[in-house]
């Protein structure tokens, strides 16, 4: 009994020891400045980013809404598809931002390309049953919130889907880079790629449906979403160039 009392002592005095705060040991405190700067800084851009959507979404809404009760059920319907397939994509591009973020945290800045060409294969084939159940079954799927009888709110919601689906792949070119911009910290990159997109869409949609009715505003979509995504790979290169990625 004696020898095992002896034996046990050394442990319990090493788990003594061991629960023991270190000299240097810091303890953290109840409130960060750096740190809270840090979230600042990449949360005042995401929400003003989120509320300039806001803002945008309402003055489409406000265009559709003169051409009647139909034209904005069809539109209630095929905007809840476009937004599934969307948010799907938006999903791939943050899945980036964390690969972005820590690559150059682990000073492997270099591998960012391979990620992003990773991330629009994937993307790309994410939007091949969305295309072709958006533009080979649009009827179908309006069918899902709308009865057969809304024939003018079916044709006005099909008429979304079959201009705006086709141009999936667009738009998750500029996803995939906005999550590595993100990633990378370059918030004024990512809010100044998202207002071109808002105002072509607004202002051609006025243009559009001057001539051709409700269908004009959706043609709107497609020349928001290249002019975003030209200037958001403009804003990609930049931010390879500053993460030492290109010469």
């Amino acid at each position: 009994m004696a020898e095992e009392t002896k034996n046990t002592k050394p442990a319990d005095e090493e788990i003594e020891k061991t629960a023991e705060p270190t000299a240097g040991e810091e303890k953290q405190p109840f409130f960060d400045r750096g740190y809270f700067t840090q979230i600042f800084a990449i949360a005042v851009p995401s929400i003003l980013q989120q509320s300039v959507l806001s803002v945008g979404n309402l003055f489409v809404q406000d265009i559709v809404n003169r051409y009647g009760s139909a034209v904005v059920a069809g539109y209630s319907g095929a905007i809840k598809l476009n937004t599934f397939a969307i948010n799907i994509f938006m999903t791939l591009g943050s899945c980036l931002s964390s690969y972005t973020a820590q690559n150059i945290g682990a000073g492997k800045a270099e591998r960012i390309p391979l990620g992003f060409r990773t991330g629009l294969k994937l993307s790309a084939v994410a939007t091949v049953p969305f295309v072709v159940l958006y533009v080979g079954f649009s009827r179908r799927m309006m069918g899902l919130f709308l009865n057969a009888e809304s024939g003018a709110a079916i044709t006005a919601g099909m008429e979304f889907l079959r201009i705006v689906a086709p141009w999936y792949l667009m738009i998750v070119v500029k996803l995939m880079t906005d999550g590595i911009i993100r990633g990378a910290g370059a918030m004024t990159y990512f809010v100044a790629a998202t207002v071109p997109d808002l105002i072509i869409r607004i202002l051609f949609a006025l243009m559009f449906s001057r001539n051709y009715g409700s269908t004009g505003i959706w043609m709107a979509w497609p020349f928001g979403w290249i002019a975003a995504t030209v200037l958001t790979l403009v804003f990609y290169r930049k931010v390879r160039r500053q993460s030492g990625d290109l010469a």
